[in-house]
């Protein structure tokens, strides 16, 4: 409905905007003959005044007259997404000349028309039209608006409006590619999906429109596919591309606030295998027991998992695999063929024989490809008393006079083949003199054959033969003993000394052993070669002297002294029939050689050269002696 209205209202000639507001505001009072009154909407005919009737009989003015068509050019006031409106105000002076350059507003309800240009403000032409362009704003606008239109000429304001109608319309979605359905797609392709937006019928193409995407294989993350896709002149495109679906697959477009849909169907080939790779082998260390030996750590069966992938190295589902052994020796599979599972997982377990050997298993596809594990080991039996083996860090420690003094006690297993046992076998240790193990285990398991404890001077320990538990004192005696997972024991023994820390010294010459006194050595020799002297060196209790006590020749005067071995090593027991017996210290050689500067054979004189001999333990603590030579030398 159209009308065309003058404002005698006294507004004089004021900037447009303000224009406007007063147009639109102030003058809407008074009764339906008032001056400015807005008479009712009866007609699409636009009405112009200038006779006075029904105005207040003002004489003629200026017209604003306002009409809407569509973009056929038909006169209608029906707004729809796909159909626009084109509004035309045609302005003129009282004689009814079009009035060109003048400026005039434009306003609607944002809600319920875009107006472009978006100022809603527009120069008349030579033939005094203005025109704005109307658009639905979206497609959820419904319901009716009304365009208003104003003008100032001279200090005369002139007016006019109309409504309008808006519709939801019958919005679809066609579907232009692919144009088979289902589209067949290669694995890893890709498909381009184009579709129409239609409005009533009709390609919507006068409005952006976003069209929203989705489907199951893109949101496993199988498939890639833009979630949404923006229309130009009414089409939208967007790539579909496979990901490893190697399924069927359905991509529903939609766009939101409208009940269109559209479906497209993909069929999608799987891809072929491009490699078997060996994913995992349990145990980490690839090592199992023959049959029979298993237990607490011990495994008889090694579980071989394989992955079937594609060219991109992603899992391959329903993949059967069979499984073979390469071995020289009878070992048995848990089962020779599978089919791989969603992750492209396939396992095997091979399980030991009574025989140690190396296997691989071999994992074969249909189609021929296949591929080979690493070796596993099928070794580690029993132990056996054969291969029990038992040493020590130190056997001589200073510990007969001091606590906590500590060795490691080394045990190692093997079975009939030789081979290290399993790890965890159990070994239980035991020592007369002092204390073996920790609190929470008086022994060990074993890891990879071996296991150590540690052995520390404390009471009990024995100072005399008679009160010692093996007969000798100062010796400590470490019992060890484990199991074949029989009846049968397996035992062993080692001896550490508790060794003193003050020497006893004996010189040995010609078989005869003599005590070296605190008056120590006294030697003669009528040559000016070096003199060797052998000597032995042990504790009070005829017990070697701590492992790393030192030996030195100090003070040397007139001669050149040294001592060999200069440092008392690891000295185990020495056994007699299964006893400790004698002395058991270590032999040293003092070589003594003449000052040569003095020395001289024949001489009718004699000189003497000097030294001490000092013994040091670990613990600091030092026996000594003195050794002197007398030699030849020259008549003075």
């Amino acid at each position: 409905m159209l009308k065309l209205f003058t404002f005698p209202c006294g507004l004089r000639a004021l900037p447009l905007s303000l224009l406007t507001l007063a147009i639109l505001s102030a003058c809407g009072g008074g009764g339906d003959n008032s001056p400015g009154a807005v008479p009712g909407i009866n007609s699409q005919t636009p009405i112009s005044s200038g006779n006075g009737n029904g105005n207040g009989g003002t004489t003629a003015k200026s017209t604003l007259v306002l009409t809407l068509a569509n973009g056929a050019g038909a006169a209608t006031n029906f707004l729809s997404v796909s159909s626009a409106l084109t509004a035309t105000a045609v302005l003129k002076d009282a004689a009814g000349k079009p009035i060109p350059n003048a400026l005039v507003a434009f306003s609607a309800d944002p809600s319920m028309a875009t107006l472009a240009p978006s100022s809603g403000t527009v120069l008349t032409d030579s033939e005094g039209k203005a025109t704005v362009r109307l658009s639905a704003p979206s497609l959820q606008a419904n319901g009716a608006g009304l365009l208003k239109v104003a003008a100032s000429v001279g200090d005369q304001a002139v007016l006019a409006e109309a409504t309008f109608s808006i519709g939801a319309p019958n919005i679809s979605l066609r579907v232009v590619s692919p144009t088979t359905s289902p589209s067949l797609l290669k694995a890893y392709g890709s498909g381009v999906i184009t579709l129409d937006v239609l409005s009533n019928g009709n390609v919507l193409a006068d409005e952006t429109q976003s069209i929203s995407l989705a489907s199951p294989c893109v949101s496993a993350g199988k498939a890639s596919l833009a979630s949404e896709v923006s229309t130009i002149s009414g089409r939208g495109q967007v790539v579909y591309r496979d990901l490893g679906c190697a399924q069927s697959d359905t991509v529903t477009a939609s766009i939101a606030g409208t009940s269109a849909t559209a479906k497209i169907d993909f069929k999608i080939s799987p891809p072929d295998a491009a490699a078997i790779d060996v994913a995992t082998i349990v145990p980490a260390d690839r090592s199992i027991v023959i049959k029979g030996s298993g237990g607490s750590g011990r495994s008889e069966s090694a579980t071989v998992k394989f992955r079937v992938v594609d060219q991109f190295g992603n899992p391959l589902a329903n993949q059967k695999v069979t499984f073979a052994t390469i071995s020289t020796k009878a070992v048995a599979l848990s089962k020779t063929t599978d089919v791989t599972d969603a992750a492209g997982e396939v396992s095997t377990s091979v399980n030991s024989g009574t025989q140690p050997t190396a296997v691989r298993v071999q994992a074969t596809l249909d189609s021929g490809l296949s591929t080979i594990s690493d070796s596993i080991t099928v070794t580690t039996g029993l132990p056996i008393q054969a291969g029990f083996s038992l040493s020590s860090e130190s056997y001589n420690i200073e510990g007969l006079q001091y606590d906590n003094v500590q060795t490691e006690l080394l045990l190692l297993l093997a079975d009939q083949f030789g081979n290290p046992v399993a790890d965890g076998t159990p070994v239980v240790f035991q020592t007369d003199s002092g204390a073996v193990g920790t609190s929470d285990r008086g022994g060990c398991t074993t890891v990879n054959g071996s296991c150590t404890v540690q052995l520390r001077s404390q009471n009990p320990r024995y100072s005399t033969d008679v009160s010692a538990p093996q007969g000798r004192a100062g010796m400590a005696t470490v019992s060890v003993s484990t199991s074949d997972n029989t009846t049968v024991p397996l035992t062993g023994q080692l001896r550490v000394f508790f060794s003193g820390s003050h020497a006893n010294v004996a010189r040995i010459e010609n078989g005869s052993i003599s005590p070296v006194t605190d008056a120590g050595l006294k030697l003669q020799t009528a040559s000016c070669e070096p003199m060797q002297v052998q000597i032995r060196v042990s504790d009070v209790l005829r017990n070697p002297m701590p492992r790393n006590t030192t030996l030195e020749l100090i003070n040397q005067t007139n001669l050149a002294a040294a001592i060999l071995p200069a440092t008392v090593p690891s000295t185990a027991p020495v056994l007699t029939n299964g006893l400790v017996l004698g002395d058991q210290g270590t032999r040293h050689v003092i070589t003594l050689t003449p000052d040569a500067g003095k020395c001289v054979v024949g001489g009718a004189s004699k000189a003497t050269g000097s030294a001490q001999v000092t013994i040091t333990t670990p613990m600091d603590n030092v026996t000594s002696f003195p050794v002197s030579l007398t030699y030849p030398v020259a008549t003075p």
